[in-house]
Formats: C-alpha cells, structure tokens, sequence
C-alpha cells in the first residue's frame, strides 16, 4: 500500500454552496452542454428542432423543461438507424477522441454503447473521488474491488475514484474472475479496509470465509462496505454491516450517470453532484415534472460530458428528489432510494407490485438466502405469479412448508398480494456459475405454466 498523503477537504465548497449558487453554476454549463449538442450531436438537434426550439432558448432551469424526454427505445432506435455507435454520442467518433467505450449492463435489453472522452473519464474519476471521500475513504485506505472491468462501469469508476483520491486498490474483480475463496485469503492477508462489492456478493464473500473457518467480524480489516449495482434494502443493509463488523454505504448510478450521486455518513438519501448531472421527477403517465418529496420517474441529463451526453433521458427508476439541507453540511439535492422500476413493475390482479418490495420482505426473514426471482407468465395471473428463493440451510419438508406459508403470508401483508413461494436449497435455485456471475440480479422472469418441471430435492 503507498503512503499517505495529505487528505483533501472533506466537503468541497460547491457541495454546500447556496441554492442560488448551486443554480446559478448549473444554469451556465446548462448553456454549455446545450450548445455543444446543438453543434455536434445530431441525435438532440434533429428532436430539438422538431419541438422547436433553439439553443438560445435554453437559458434557465425553467426553460430547461421545455426539451422534450427521451428514453432507451429512443436510443435502441438511433443506434439500428446510425450503426455502429448511434448519431447520440457527438462528434467523439469522427474526431478520433475516443478514450473508451463503456455500455448498459444489459439487463433491460442489448448494451447501449456510451464512449468517453479523457476529459469525461478524469471528471468521472473525480466525481467518484467525491463520493468515496464523502463515505469517510482517505489517502492510505487500501480497497478491494469485487465489482467486474467490463463494458459495465461499476468496478472501473470505484478503482479510478479510489487513486484519484489517493488511496490503494486491489482490483479483484468479480468471483469470476478472483475466485471467491482466493478474495478471502486476500482480504485476510493483506488487510483491505474497504470493500466495494454488491451487496449479494458481499455476503457471498462473509458465507466463503465463514466456511474456511474465519470470522468475518473479526478476522479482517474492512471498516466500511461500499456496494452498489444492486437494491440495498433496509434488511440487507444490516445483514451485511453486521457480517462484517463494517459500515455500509450504498451508491447509486448508471453508465449513462457515472458516479452521479453518494450515501453521506448521515445515511439520509443519495447527495445528487448537481455541477455535474441535473435529476429531476415526472410523472409516470404525462412526463410533468412532480413536486419535491413526491415519487415520479427519475430523468436525468449530464451538464459535462464531451461525448454521448444526456439530455432529460428517462431512467424509469422511481425516486424522489428533496432540496432540504443534509445533517452533514451537504446542500445538494438528495435522491430517495429507488422504490422500483417504471419498467419492472408488474400487476397482478390489479395491484402493482415492485421486486423491491418482494425482496424487503424476504430479507426479513432469516432463514432465506441471498438468491430469489419472481416468475410470472403473459397471464400474470395471480396463481401464476411464483416467488423462488433459496433456503440459507437445509430444512426439512415440514420446515420448508410452514416458512413458505409465513413468507407467503408476510408477502400478502406488505404487498396485497398472495403469491406461491417456493423454497430451493443453497446453490439450486441458480446452479448455473454463469447466472451467479451476473453483474445485476435480474428478478423478475417470464416462464410459460409451472416454473420448475422438477420440485427442488429436500431431505427429511
């Protein structure tokens, strides 16, 4: 590990500057970003100038509602009609100025190919300088990244934001990559003390060294977990802090909003970097903005980016957004954690249900593990709508029964919905090592009739 340096501010001025001037540093690279989109990025003038509007018109936050939302399909599209990269991305391609290629994860459909230039790869470097430092890393800390370097940012973002800020990294990657086992011997030698992982791999990694007989409260160094890529209820929080004797910090982005918000030590929401990215809420059926605290679509647009910039793209995450000030000094907007997905939400007999809610329920149940989809067919019929989850140990055919009727009975409760569950032994629900390799747990599944042809074995 290199020696420590001299530790930068703990919060940068812009982070608690006034509203006014908040707004005011916003309002001029809006300008900014505007004009080069109008100049380079064919994908925003040609939709600009439908909704006519010109560049000039864009002044203020206000007259930035006027250009219209764009979505995935809309991107999806432009990139069959522009192939290879799409006409969204600017003149990034043509200039040579490429620095690399980062896309989607895919869950949602193909990846959508976002390029960087340098300039955007060191602003992202900082911007997850901010959110590292904000959750209390410094100069000297040594973390251990579990996250994968692929086309998915994750895992590329938490090691840059790490050196950018002065500290050590010990680029692990996934289990796929450094097996799950050798992460542990590498962790109990050489003393991280951080781990940036997902939060299902961060309890994968405390089961592996519970198995070779370590203590995961007490045999490492890690004083904070730092996760992201995947929901982090309220239940899997405190699981995982408690496996590890850490403090857990959640973060939230995507490749479109590379390191774009951060969990402070007040734990009180994600801080929105609003000199670099401007959030906003609208509503699920008619696109108009929402009110503060109240829940709509996240849309977001980037204020710096040199190639493939965002302008009020929807997300689908269903947020909300506060302006209040944060107990830790920190004026910026914060983000509630995502309630679901536009997308993800499904009706079953009339009520809209979100995998978020599912999982907040069987992360209060103990005896459950880490792995769980919901299996739906065309139908969505309520009969139709299985919850599979795996056991955290074997149980016995009459334990299965009783959890799966108390599982199904709190289900009911905390959505409206009384659903089957099915209760598979450790390791079966996802036997495949590729399914367990995924970078995001994708939950909800369509699978015609009955999920499984064979029941899960069990043994009495």
């Amino acid at each position: 590990m290199h020696s420590k340096q001299q530790a930068a501010p703990a919060i940068e001025p812009i982070e608690h500057a006034s509203r006014a001037k908040i707004t005011a540093r916003q309002e001029k690279l809006l300008r900014e970003a505007v004009a080069r989109a109008w100049e380079g990025v064919p994908f925003y003038r040609e939709r600009w100038q439908a909704a006519g509007i010109q560049p000039e018109d864009i002044r203020t936050l206000n007259d930035f509602t006027q250009l219209p939302i764009i979505s995935k399909t809309d991107i999806d599209a432009d990139l069959i009609a522009n192939p290879p990269f799409g006409s969204y991305q600017g003149p990034a391609v043509d200039q040579g100025s490429v620095a690399r290629i980062h896309a989607s994860s895919g869950t949602t459909g193909d990846p959508r190919p976002i390029l960087c230039t340098l300039n955007d790869v060191q602003h992202i470097a900082r911007l997850s300088a901010r959110r590292l430092r904000a959750q209390g890393v410094r100069p000297g800390d040594l973390l251990q990244v579990t996250l994968p370097y692929t086309l998915y940012i994750g895992g590329t973002i938490a090691l840059e934001g790490a050196m950018e800020l002065g500290a050590g990294v010990i680029p692990t990657g996934t289990g796929a990559m450094t097996h799950s086992r050798r992460q542990v011997e590498i962790a109990h030698r050489w003393r991280p003390t951080v781990l940036c992982a997902t939060p299902s791999y961060a309890l994968k990694l405390a089961e592996t060294a519970a198995a070779m007989k370590l203590d995961p409260a007490k045999d490492f160094a890690f004083r904070m977990i730092y996760v992201t890529a995947e929901v982090l209820t309220p239940e899997l929080r405190r699981e995982v802090s408690k496996r590890w004797n850490a403090e857990v910090f959640d973060n939230y982005g995507s490749v479109e909003a590379a390191a774009s918000t951060y969990e402070c030590t007040a734990h009180c929401g994600w801080h929105v970097s609003e000199d670099a990215y401007i959030f906003e809420t609208v509503d699920r059926a008619t696109d108009q903005p929402v009110p503060a605290g109240e829940d709509g679509v996240l849309v977001i647009s980037t204020l710096f980016r040199e190639a493939a910039p965002f302008f009020r793209y929807r997300v689908g995450d269903i947020v909300s957004l506060d302006d209040a000030a944060c107990a830790c000094g920190r004026t910026f907007k914060r983000m509630s954690t995502v309630k679901g997905r536009a997308d993800e939400m499904i009706k079953i007999r009339g009520i809209s249900v979100y995998p978020t809610a599912i999982e907040r329920v069987l992360r209060s149940f103990p005896e459950l593990g880490i792995d769980w989809q919901l299996v739906v067919d065309g139908k969505i019929s309520a009969k139709d709508a299985i919850v599979e989850v795996e056991a955290l140990r074997g149980l016995t055919y009459a334990e299965r029964t009783a959890l799966s009727n108390r599982v199904a009975d709190q289900l009911k409760h905390v959505t409206g919905v009384l659903p089957e569950v099915d209760i598979f032994d450790a390791g079966m629900l996802f036997p495949n090592p590729d399914d367990r390799a995924r970078v995001k747990t994708k939950r909800v599944v369509e699978r015609a009739g009955k999920p499984r042809g064979t029941p899960p074995l069990w043994t009495d």
